[in-house]
């Protein structure tokens, strides 16, 4: 008996004992509200999942590129924000980033920067107009100083072509 009556309506009430119609009804609640926390958790859980599968690939591309060890110039940075390198160095500038010795091209980092691993220099030969050779130390960013722009520009709610066009894509 009892156990074909759970099987058909999911309970068991033993009629030969007197039921409180108010405790049936307050179980019942109880029950219906946790079916319904039940629901909305699958809801959530599914909309979480849906935000993994669509962030995944970002997560992935910012994963390798904070592990590459490659660094990159200041013009290929800005054209991932379909800037000039001038517009960027600039930006960095008027940020107290960065700043340029007086008579001098190449740009430093502040203080407050410069042991962050930030940047890396290179020097490179030339051959000068005289006909002798030159050095020169350029400035590249490392991948950690490239994340580091990324803030910094994100924060002026300056965004990469690829999430600009991310955004667009997913109708925002």
């Amino acid at each position: 008996e009892v156990l074909p009556a759970i099987r058909k309506h999911g309970f068991y009430i033993d009629t030969t004992r007197e039921i409180d119609p108010d405790v049936v009804i307050s179980l019942c609640n109880q029950i219906k509200a946790q079916r319904r926390k039940l629901e909305l958790a699958l809801e959530d859980n599914h909309i979480l999942e849906q935000q993994v599968y669509e962030l995944a690939p970002k997560a992935n591309y910012y994963d390798l590129v904070l592990n590459c060890k490659d660094v990159v110039s200041v013009s290929e940075i800005a054209k991932d924000y379909g800037k000039t390198a001038q517009w960027l160095n600039d930006f960095l500038r008027k940020a107290d980033v960065q700043y340029q010795m007086q008579g001098q091209k190449t740009w430093l980092l502040k203080s407050q920067y410069a042991t962050e691993g930030y940047t890396q220099s290179k020097t490179h030969t030339y051959l000068g107009s005289d006909g002798e050779n030159h050095t020169k130390m350029h400035t590249y960013w490392t991948q950690k100083g490239r994340l580091f722009i990324y803030h910094l520009l994100k924060a002026k709610g300056i965004l990469p072509l690829i999430e600009r066009e991310m955004e667009g894509f997913n109708g925002n």
